[in-house]
C-alpha cells in the first residue's frame, strides 16, 4: 500500500508480471506534488490488468497518516482495512471474533 509514493525516484519502471494487488493512497494538496505520481502508479497498475484501487484526498498535505486533522484523510487506515476486506487479505470473521 503506497501512500504518498514517490516513483520518480525508481526512474523508468515496468509493472512486474507477479505484480501483488496494491492500493494507492495520497492527496492532493500534497506539497511534494505527489498526487500525479499516484495517479501515474495507479493507472501503470490498471493498465497492466493488475488489481489496483486509489484513494485520493481533496486534502491531507503529506503525512496525514501521522496525525489528526478533521479531515476525511484522517480515516486513511479503516479505508485501508475496508480494502483489506474486500480483497480477502483479511477476513471478517476475524472482526466478529475480535
Amino acid at each position: 500500500v503506497p501512500v504518498y509514493p514517490w516513483m520518480t525516484v525508481l526512474g523508468d519502471y515496468q509493472v512486474p508480471s507477479d505484480a501483488p494487488r496494491m492500493l494507492v493512497i495520497c492527496a492532493s494538496d500534497d506539497p511534494l506534488k505527489l498526487a500525479s505520481e499516484s495517479i501515474s502508479l495507479y493507472q501503470k497498475w490498471l493498465d497492466a490488468g493488475k488489481s489496483v484501487g486509489m484513494h485520493m484526498y481533496s486534502k491531507g498535505g503529506h503525512g496525514f497518516g501521522m496525525r489528526k486533522k478533521g479531515l476525511a484523510s484522517d480515516h486513511w487506515i479503516e479505508r485501508f482495512y475496508d480494502w483489506s476486506q474486500s480483497e480477502g487479505i483479511v477476513s471478517r470473521l476475524a472482526d466478529q471474533q475480535g
